[in-house]
C-alpha cells in the first residue's frame, strides 16, 4: 500500500505469498538449511506469485505482489548497522556485515528474478512508482514498524515507540517527497527524526536503540533500487547495451547514497546525544 497498490486482491496476494515464505523458511531452517537458501527459497516463491499476479491482468500494481513478498526478506538490519558502524570508524565490523547482507540480497534477487522468469516475467528497472495517500501511507507505515519488532522477538512494551514514531517518520517522508525534495534526503530527514526521539528514550528507559530505531525506519529501506540494479546487471550480461547500464548504475547510486542518508540522519543525534551527557557527567 506505501508503493501504490490499490487493488485488494493484489494486497491479499502479497500477503499471502509473504506468510507463506516464512513458512517455507521455517521449514527449511527446521531441515538445516542455511540463511541464503532460506531466502533464495522464498523469493522464488515470490516470484512465481508475482509472475501469476502479472498473468491475471490485475493491473499496473500486480509487480507488487513479487516486490513486497521480497521486501520483507530484504536484511536491513545488516544494511544500517553495517553503515552506523563505518560512521562509527569500526570498519571491519562494518564491512563484514555489509557484505553478509550483500550476500542475502543477492540470494533474494536471484531467487526472485527466476521465478519471475518461469513465469515469462521481468523487473522492470525504471517503472513508475505512485504515491499513496498521506492517511494510507502512514497506517501501512505504522503495520510495519508494529510487524518488525515481532520478528525480532521484542517485548511488547517496546512497540508502542516504534509504531508511534515510524508513523511520524513517515508523515515527514510524504511531506517532502510531494514537495519535490529527493529520496535520499526525505529519507534522512525522517531518519534524523527518529534518531532525535527515540536515542533519550531508549536511554533513559534502557532498551536498545537499534531495534527500535531499525523497526521504525524498516519501511524506508530501498530495497526496491537494490533489486532493480542486480536485475539490471543481469539482463546487461545476456544483452549488454547503455540504456540498461544506465538504469542499473542509476538504481544502484539512489539506493547507496539513500542508505548513507538514513545512516547519517539515525547517527547523527545519537553522536550529539552521547557528547552532551559526556560533558554532563565530566561536570
Amino acid at each position: 500500500m506505501i508503493f501504490g497498490a490499490t487493488q485488494p486482491l493484489v494486497v491479499l496476494l502479497a500477503a499471502v505469498g509473504a506468510a507463506a515464505g516464512g513458512l517455507l523458511r521455517r521449514w527449511l531452517g527446521i531441515a538445516g538449511a542455511g540463511p541464503l537458501v532460506q531466502l533464495f527459497a522464498a523469493a522464488l516463491l515470490g516470484g512465481v506469485l508475482g509472475a501469476l499476479a502479472a498473468h491475471l491482468h490485475l493491473g499496473g500494481s500486480t509487480a507488487l505482489v513479487a516486490i513486497c513478498q521480497a521486501m520483507v526478506l530484504v536484511p536491513g538490519a545488516h544494511i544500517l548497522n553495517g553503515a552506523l558502524d563505518l560512521l562509527d570508524l569500526r570498519v571491519t565490523l562494518g564491512l563484514a556485515r555489509l557484505g553478509f547482507a550483500a550476500l542475502l540480497l543477492t540470494a533474494i534477487s536471484g531467487g526472485l528474478m527466476i521465478g519471475l522468469a518461469l513465469g515469462g516475467q521481468t523487473l522492470a528497472l525504471t517503472a513508475p512508482s505512485s504515491s499513496a495517500p498521506f492517511y494510507v501511507d502512514v497506517i501501512a507505515a505504522g503495520v510495519a514498524a508494529a510487524s518488525y519488532p515481532v520478528y525480532f522477538s521484542m517485548p511488547w512494551r517496546m512497540i508502542g515507540w516504534p509504531v508511534v514514531v515510524g508513523m511520524s517518520a513517515h508523515a515527514v517522508h510524504w511531506w517532502a517527497l510531494e514537495r519535490g525534495v529527493s529520496l535520499a534526503v526525505a529519507a534522512s530527514l525522517s531518519c534524523l527524526l527518529v534518531g532525535s526521539i527515540l536515542v533519550p528514550v531508549a536511554h533513559y528507559m534502557r532498551i536498545p536503540f537499534a531495534a527500535v530505531g531499525f523497526a521504525s525506519v524498516v519501511a524506508l529501506v530501498p530495497g526496491l533500487f537494490v533489486f532493480r540494479t542486480l536485475s539490471g546487471l543481469a539482463q546487461f550480461a545476456d544483452a549488454p547495451s547503455p540504456a540498461l547500464l544506465s538504469a542499473a548504475a542509476s538504481n544502484l547510486i539512489v539506493a547507496s547514497i539513500t542508505v548513507a542518508g538514513m545512516a547519517l540522519g539515525l547517527a547523527l543525534p545519537m553522536h550529539v546525544f552521547t557528547g552532551v551527557w559526556r560533558r554532563r557527567h565530566e561536570l
